[in-house]
């Protein structure tokens, strides 16, 4: 292995444990979602949604595997959160969005924080 490629397995991985803690300490958020489509035809795009700071982020899953940007919005666009059809889904909601109508999240972890984007 040479120095390059330990140097960025290196980085890669204590950018990976930074993640990790927030998400654990609920500073920020990170679930399974799945994304509901503005336009016409309402699909449904499965992938990752995280929340830090004042945006919301979302990547398909085809996005993860491309590492490619995803989809971000500002937490002010959000126009509201409420529970999904299954326990425990989270449904978010937005005021101004050309791309998606709504979020579907499933949090495994800080339920609370996830349903009070909408006022926070």
């Amino acid at each position: 292995m040479g120095l390059r490629s330990w140097w960025g397995s290196r980085r890669a991985n204590a950018q990976i444990e930074r993640i990790v803690d927030a998400v654990n300490s609920g500073q920020a958020l990170m679930a399974d979602a799945t994304a509901l489509e503005a336009s016409g035809s309402h699909q449904e795009i499965a992938g990752v949604v995280e929340v830090c700071d004042v945006h919301l982020h979302f990547k398909s899953n085809a996005d993860l595997k491309a590492r490619a940007d995803g989809w971000r919005i500002d937490r002010s666009d959000i126009a509201g959160v409420q529970d999904g059809d299954e326990p425990g889904e989270v449904v978010i909601t937005f005021r101004t969005s050309e791309r998606f109508h709504a979020i579907v999240v499933t949090p495994v972890m800080h339920a609370d924080k996830w349903r009070s984007l909408a006022t926070g």
